[in-house]
């Protein structure tokens, strides 16, 4: 058994698609030491989707932790997900947390994230968490930060990506 909340929480981690999500529930029941499903359980043996990760390495970063922000970050450039691939679902998620911050900053709620996003109410209450940590200028810069790496990973030849991509999160990491 599954409560929502934990639902919730499988569904943000390994997306929403059925063809990912059936295998990993599979493996979840099978590591499940108990009748019910619990977080513990996911985190243990679940693949993360890439936006998953990404937000996990963003959460990481807003909430000071540099060192497990490289850690994901060095766990995606191991696994050979492209660096382009990294920039953009980091662009995504920091373009969310930079709508979160402005939600906060005119008082609007999770509720509100949820209707502009069309997320669910689980990664709209990490995300406003996570937007509390951040000025609206450390968002703002971000944002055009990644924009630039963007644009140059997709102009230039002989760039050193996953170089450029640890640079930028160092410079993500002085907030």
């Amino acid at each position: 058994e599954i409560d929502p909340a934990v639902a919730e929480h499988l569904t943000f981690t390994c997306g929403t698609l059925m063809t990912g999500l059936a295998s990993e529930i599979e493996k979840i029941g099978a590591y499940a030491k108990h009748k019910n499903i619990t977080v513990a359980d996911i985190d243990a043996v679940a693949d993360p989707v890439l936006d998953a990760r990404i937000f996990d390495m963003t959460n990481q970063i807003t909430a000071g932790k540099f060192d497990a922000a490289a850690k994901v970050l060095g766990d995606l450039l191991q696994a050979q997900e492209e660096p382009i691939m990294i920039v953009g679902a980091i662009g995504k998620e920091l373009r969310r947390l930079y709508t979160a911050r402005l939600a906060l900053d005119h008082g609007k709620d999770r509720f509100w994230l949820i209707k502009t996003w069309g997320m669910s109410d689980y990664p709209a209450k990490l995300l406003i968490g996570a937007a509390q940590k951040v000025s609206h200028e450390w968002c703002s810069d971000a944002v055009r930060r990644c924009q630039v790496l963007d644009r140059r990973m997709k102009s230039e030849t002989g760039m050193d990506r996953e170089n450029e991509l640890k640079l930028f999160l160092m410079t993500l990491a002085q907030k």
